[in-house]
């Protein structure tokens, strides 16, 4: 899943060889790449188009800080200062969280009027001073964000670690701040008011669902907001198609108009919107963090906001908006393996979200909502059992692919009407077998211990669903994962050198991890509740190193940790704390998870943990992280 630090290049380097060269000298076990070219790490990422790029320019951006501050000491207006980045950031997708924004609440008319009229808007990094005196610090402010400051420069109020862009909510957070008693219609445009609010009114009354006839009046809109809100809602019934349509038939209308240009982003899959980060709809009462007198936001929502009951529903009303047409997810961007490898990350995303829907379903008591649930996991079932939609010949995420729709279409066999589930898994099964190396590890991007360990974890749900699996493959897998651990219990980031003793190994770095490696060695019967009680609280105990990490896309220290192994971490550690045995210590483990959790939802009910990884995997990983530690009150 991730990049490697320069001091494991040249270890690296030998064990990415070993991923060539080991499956010739297995006598053909592992699948051969027809087309060298397909497993390349290279990065083909969308450039926005002209018109995309405009999106954000209606804001009147003052061009350096010096200036914005004489402006406004002149004006007698707070500073609005967005930030985009900072110095020595993590951040791997800068560029496509300053999308984000500038595609997200920095298009919409009630902002961009909030912001011009009443504030001095300015847009820029940080200087080296500014990063100290205002707090700027990687892990103390996580990008994208903003701050207000007063013409003398104190704070008033302070964003960051915006995940989830809610126009509206960020709207009514920075009103008061700056002086703006308008609502959002009154401070958006006058033109087309009535009718826009009227279609805004229609689309929450019907849940954001439009017929035929309504889709088709919308290639000739009234206007570019009801043509952008049209698209999207065509977009959450998954028709990506008809959605991309009315947003380029908006921006050919509207050409000079700041919801074209947000449309623009939207039809080239890089807005905020299709990747899941921008969402609509009524939100609770949210009550802002207070940090030394100055506001303070983020789009986590405060703790108890939600039930556990509300962020299963939620969550799964985000999830089933973000549903392909035909089953899949594609919100996710995560391309480290090279865009190649997309196809394999939308069906381990897929697949996890499959999990999440079936878990849901057990918890629903509405029929109509058990029934969403189960069409919609019955649809992702049939996406992931295609092999069609994965590339076989990507040897950087393939084992993700092959592991988590093992695993799903093992949850799924016995509960969805899929005649040939059986034998999909089944198959399935195989090929993930078949990517074990001659030494017994699996890999990705490169051999190590906690791919290992998914593997290993994924083929016994595969034996308890029925299907056959190699009793050798298995073996060799479980002695290669015992040889990789210290005894300390950790285990290394990629491999354990010849020369390390069996005393060395980094307990800190390792310990979201542990669970992953240890999990299945319980599983197959190779140790004990107590062996996998220490993993777990060795997990409990550094937590924060991994919490730190939250929100990065990228390494966040030496320690490797990265938003991305967030929730592959903990719902391992839950799925882990589910199989202790005594009931008193797996309540222990299990309460303290569940808080965790439950202070992690953002502010409509979902959940994330890197921006490129996208929210439908948060989500659906914190459900089943969720779903593995929870109480009889927690289901509905």
């Amino acid at each position: 899943m991730i990049f490697a630090f320069r001091i494991l290049l040249v270890t690296l380097f030998i064990e990415s060889l070993a991923v060539l060269v080991l499956p010739l000298l297995a006598g053909g076990q592992q699948p051969q790449s027809s087309n060298p070219s397909r497993n390349s790490t290279q990065k083909i990422r969308t450039k926005p188009n002209e018109m995309s790029l405009k999106a954000g320019t209606a804001i009147d951006w003052v061009a350096d800080f010096d200036t914005a501050l004489a402006k406004a000491r002149s004006l007698g207006r707070p500073i609005f200062w967005y930030v985009p980045t900072v110095p020595g950031t993590f951040m791997d997708r800068k560029a496509e969280i300053d999308r984000y924004m500038l595609a997200g609440p920095f298009s919409w008319p009630a902002i961009i009027t909030m912001l011009n009229e009443r504030t001095v808007p300015f847009r820029g990094m940080p200087t080296k001073a500014q990063v100290e005196k205002f707090g700027l610090v990687t892990y103390d402010f996580i990008e994208p964000g903003f701050l207000i400051l007063t013409p003398d420069e104190s704070l008033k109020m302070v964003a960051d670690r915006l995940t989830t862009l809610h126009p509206q909510w960020l709207f009514s957070q920075i009103a008061p701040v700056v002086g703006e008693a308008r609502t959002w219609s009154q401070a958006g445009t006058e033109r087309n008011r009535k009718a826009i609010d009227g279609w805004w009114e229609y689309l929450e009354m019907t849940n954001w669902i439009l017929n035929d006839e309504q889709l088709n009046e919308q290639r000739d809109p009234l206007c570019a907001e009801i043509g952008l809100l049209s698209g999207m809602a065509a977009f959450r019934m998954g028709k990506r198609q008809i959605a991309n349509e009315i947003w380029e038939i908006t921006c050919r209308m509207f050409p000079n108009d700041p919801l074209a240009w947000k449309a623009a982003n939207e039809a080239q899959g890089i807005g905020p919107f299709v990747r899941g980060f921008e969402v609509f709809g009524e939100l609770p009462r949210q009550v802002p963090q207070d940090r030394q007198g100055v506001l303070r936001i983020t789009s986590t929502a405060p703790p108890g906001t939600y039930t556990p009951q509300e962020l299963w529903r939620r969550s799964v009303d985000f999830l089933l908006h973000q549903q392909d047409a035909s089953g899949g997810f594609f919100d996710s961007d995560y391309d480290f393996g090279g865009t190649d490898s997309l196809p394999n990350v939308h069906i381990a995303v897929t697949a996890l979200v499959g999990m999440a829907l079936l878990e849901a379903e057990q918890r629903e008591k509405n029929s109509e909502r058990k029934r969403k649930a189960l069409l919609a996991a019955e649809r992702a079932a049939k996406f992931v059992a295609d092999d069609s939609k994965l590339n076989f010949d990507d040897r950087d995420e393939i084992i993700w692919a092959q592991a988590y729709r093992v695993r799903f279409l093992a949850k799924a066999k016995d509960r969805l009407k899929f005649k040939s589930l059986p034998e999909h898994l089944q198959r399935a099964t195989v090929q993930l077998e078949q990517l074990q190396l001659k030494n017994g590890s699996w890999f990705h991007e490169y051999p190590n211990a906690f791919a290992t360990g998914t593997a290993l974890a994924a083929l016994f749900a595969a034996q308890q669903a029925g299907a056959s699996v190699s009793t050798e493959i298995v073996e060799l897998g479980l002695e290669r994962l015992a040889k990789q651990r210290f005894a300390s219990g950790a285990y290394p980031y990629a491999v354990r050198r010849q020369n390390e003793g069996d005393e060395g190994g980094n307990i800190q770095a390792s310990a979201g991890r542990i669970p992953v490696c240890e999990l299945p060695r319980h599983q197959w019967g190779k140790i004990t509740d107590a062996d996998l009680a220490s993993g777990i609280a060795t997990g409990l105990e550094f937590h924060e190193l991994l919490a730190k990490a939250l929100k990065y896309d990228d390494h966040t220290s030496t320690l490797a940790y990265g938003g991305f192994f967030f929730w592959y971490d903990m719902q391992a550690r839950s799925e882990a704390i589910s199989r202790i045995s005594d009931t008193e210590q797996r309540s222990r483990f299990a309460n303290r998870q569940r808080e965790i959790i439950l202070r992690l939802p953002e502010i409509d009910g979902a959940f994330v943990d890197s921006h490129e990884l996208g929210r439908c995997y948060g989500t659906a990983m914190a459900l089943l992280s969720l779903a593995a530690v929870d109480t009889e009150t927690d289901r509905r």
